[in-house]
């Protein structure tokens, strides 16, 4: 069963919200601001994070950045801000998705089963690159190949946005966290031993010249 955090101080929206997707299959938890879910995230696992930005204590967005210094959990901003730079601030600070308030629960309810469906995918394999999610390894024609954790974030991250071009510095944030305090060496370092590892697949990384890297199968 999918796991997640609603996190809002609207205590009222917050617990119908958790009962009704309880009710439809999704297991909800509750912390009703960004204090109560970093405190959360320390002790508990969960699958995605449902966030509200404006709260006491710690705001949405300040939440985010911290979570995203210690944890890859996917997290989904839910707000009645509506301006550009509203979500431009919270797609730049690290969430997947930005849902305007309000909605309805079955839009919700669907949005996260539909992510779930989508996540739940653990091998793929292009030509002769296998890639097991779960087991955490790669083959290259049949030969299995051995990757750091970080090597392997990297990967699984170029996989699952396959054809998109990323820039370094989102790179950085997304799989080393914005707590961490790196250059584009260090991207380029650890593109480079994946390339090694990938031996004829190598050119499935491309190089885009003067912003980041894409993975592509053409």
């Amino acid at each position: 069963m999918m796991k997640i955090l609603i996190v809002d101080d609207d205590r009222q929206l917050n617990n119908k919200l958790c009962e009704y997707l309880t009710k439809n299959g999704i297991e909800a938890s509750c912390s009703y601001d960004g204090v109560e879910a970093l405190a959360y995230l320390q002790t508990n696992q969960c699958d995605l994070i449902l966030m509200d930005i404006d709260m006491p204590n710690l705001d949405g967005i300040s939440t985010l950045k911290k979570i995203k210094t210690f944890s890859n959990v996917p997290v989904i901003i839910m707000s009645e801000r509506t301006s550009e730079m509203d979500v431009i601030f919270a797609y730049e600070a690290g969430c997947i998705d930005y849902i305007r308030k309000p909605f309805y629960f079955k839009e919700i309810c669907l949005k996260l089963k539909n992510w779930s469906s989508k996540s739940k995918a653990k091998f793929i394999r292009f030509d002769g690159l296998e890639i097991d999610f779960l087991g955490r390894t790669i083959s290259v024609d049949g030969k299995k190949k051995n990757l750091t954790q970080k090597e392997f974030q990297l990967l699984k991250y170029l996989v699952e946005n396959n054809g998109i071009a990323i820039e370094r510095e989102k790179l950085l944030n997304d799989v080393w966290g914005y707590g961490f305090f790196g250059d584009d060496r260090t991207i380029d370092t650890h593109i480079k031993m994946l390339r090694s590892s990938l031996g004829k697949y190598k050119d499935y990384i491309q190089t885009i010249r003067g912003y980041g890297y894409k993975f592509e199968v053409k």
